[in-house]
């Protein structure tokens, strides 16, 4: 049994795509379905029921489909909260004979008997927004928050964002990802600039303390400056094309090797790169050159060299299937060739 959640991919309708060989649609209306009919565990260990109970049990008989949950989703998501347990209840019921359109104008009814004045209005006030960011840190590394920019700053970043928020041939991203990326992509700028802030007496970098071992088997932690962590693979992945200063431990934790800090895919090996792989070369992805990570075939930390033969262009998201999910690549008459983790290749 495969856990998503540990195969590299950043979303679950993502895993069901390749799983189940199904639409980009039907995966994430899949992942709907699993957000609320499914009980989760929580970080400390604790279990979440699941949020629509009496639907997820009408369901399981056979009694009611998917489309009856998302309206009763629907529904108990518009009234107050205090009715939201009954409503539910009533609407898993009343699923059992009425169809899904029915069934909505049956839940309408309820959200007008029982919230007739609606939603309170924002507060019209318009106060002029200060710039604001707050993080906070998960335990995968990631960060997850929100921020507010004023006027001035926020005519600075719409432009910045909109060159790069273009969809692409074959992009099958929402918008809400493209920006996503896009914010990821200003952020790699401002660090590439040279223009970045002194902080230690050196502009910024990343270095990664990893042992020998760690490195060799990609079992354990490498530690970064700030006391975070990432994974062996994850250091791997970054270090393919970014400046990274790596320093290997030995058996007793001393300093055996700290390497330069360089890109290892300079601009004629990526222009080159460009030429041959037009873009992201993994089949069907129409991710264009300026959108990919430049990828060793062989890693340079196993003795992989940085040339032409075994350098390959993936787009972001494939270059996390490569170190996390099992995808491997090889080089066949000097192009790459790609292959799924068996799990992919044989899933029905």
């Amino acid at each position: 049994m495969v856990d998503w959640r540990e195969s590299g991919y950043l979303h679950l309708w993502q895993f069901l795509m390749d799983a189940l060989r199904v639409g980009r649609r039907e995966a994430k209306q899949l992942e709907t379905q699993v957000s609320l009919l499914c009980p989760k565990v929580g970080i400390t260990g604790q279990p979440i029921p699941a949020r629509l109970p009496v639907a997820r049990a009408a369901m399981a008989e056979g009694a009611i489909s998917t489309e009856h949950v998302t309206r009763i989703a629907k529904t108990v998501a518009a009234v107050p909260d205090e009715h939201a347990d009954q409503v539910e209840a009533d609407l898993a019921e009343l699923a059992r004979e009425f169809n899904p359109a029915q069934l909505a104008r049956l839940g309408k009814r309820m959200v007008d008997a029982l919230n007739p004045d609606g939603d309170e209005p924002d507060d019209p006030t318009v106060v002029e927004a200060q710039n604001i960011l707050s993080l906070q840190e998960n335990e995968d590394g990631s960060v997850s928050g929100r921020f507010e920019l004023g006027a001035e700053t926020a005519a600075v970043l719409r432009p910045l964002l909109s060159s790069l928020t273009t969809p692409q041939p074959g992009d099958d991203r929402t918008l809400v990802e493209r920006q996503g990326d896009a914010l990821a992509e200003v952020i790699r700028f401002a660090a590439d600039s040279g223009k970045a802030p002194m902080e230690g007496g050196e502009r910024p970098h990343i270095a990664v303390t990893v042992s020998l071992e760690a490195l060799q088997t990609a079992i354990g932690k490498a530690t970064l400056d700030d006391a975070r962590w990432m994974t062996p693979e994850q250091a791997r992945r970054f270090a393919c094309d970014a400046e990274i200063i790596p320093v290997v431990l030995g058996s007793k934790s001393q300093p055996i090797d700290i390497g330069e800090s360089k890109r290892l895919a300079d601009k004629r090996l990526r222009r080159a790169l460009a030429i041959r792989d037009q873009g992201c070369a993994v089949p069907g992805c129409e991710r264009t050159p300026n959108r990919c990570q430049a990828h060793h075939v062989q890693h340079w930390v196993d003795g992989g060299l940085t040339r032409l033969d075994n350098m390959v262009l993936v787009c972001q998201f494939h270059h996390r299937l490569i170190h996390h999910a099992g995808w491997r690549v090889h080089m066949t008459n000097g192009l790459p060739v790609f292959t799924k983790p068996p799990w992919a290749e044989t899933a029905a």
